[in-house]
């Protein structure tokens, strides 16, 4: 069973779950931005896996690529799902709204991932409706802002966005090109960026709110 880590793909998709659980970690200890920084690395790496994957197809076991399917989709669900609407709780301070959007986060990303891995990507290699993997970096882009809006603003901001998010996740009318070849390395360079910024704003947030 644990042999089948033993794969460049499943390898690098384990390092994100690594990050994922630190991301959490962080953030239920009060460090909310070093926890979304951490869960940025785990989008990225969550998107690397499916590149090398496709690149070492050819050298891969028997039964290893339907492995890393299923092991890739737990860590989808942690860092596009359970993660951001965590976050949500936490910062709205478990108030009715951020129950009601967390709520449906979970409902709808559920829905989203059980989508996915039955029906997958259109004929022309797009998503139906909002990849969950984008709700991370939304939640950093968010962060980045937080200084500028008091927490009780802040928090009604977040909550309101990701109910709209939630929608996205399950409508049909919308098809979203995979993140693929070029956009693999403007991939990196966000998470880089946006991960930097957010370890300097967590030593500003506290002085601001």
């Amino acid at each position: 069973m644990i042999g089948y880590l033993r794969d460049y793909a499943n390898g690098i998709t384990t390092l994100a779950y690594v990050f994922a659980v630190v991301g959490l970690f962080l953030a239920l200890n009060g460090r909310i931005e070093f926890g979304v920084a951490a869960m940025l690395w785990t989008w990225f790496l969550d998107h690397c896996d499916g590149h090398v994957a496709r690149k070492t197809s050819h050298i891969r076991r028997p039964g290893v690529a339907e492995f890393g399917k299923s092991f890739d989709g737990f860590v989808d669900l942690i860092h596009g799902v359970v993660f951001p609407a965590t976050v949500i709780i936490l910062i709205g301070q478990g108030s009715a709204l951020s129950l009601i959007a967390s709520l449906l986060l979970v409902l709808t990303g559920a829905v989203r991932l059980s989508y996915f891995e039955n029906v997958g990507l259109t004929a022309d290699g797009r998503f139906t409706g909002i990849p969950v993997s984008y709700d991370t970096p939304l939640l950093a882009l968010l962060l980045l802002l937080r200084p500028f809006l008091s927490l009780t603003s802040f928090a009604a901001t977040m909550a309101i966005l990701f109910i709209a998010l939630a929608m996205l996740h399950v409508t049909t009318i919308i098809h979203v090109p995979a993140i693929r070849g070029r956009a693999v390395p403007a991939a990196t360079l966000c998470a880089i960026a946006a991960s930097t910024a957010l370890v300097i704003l967590q030593e500003i947030v506290p002085s601001v709110n």
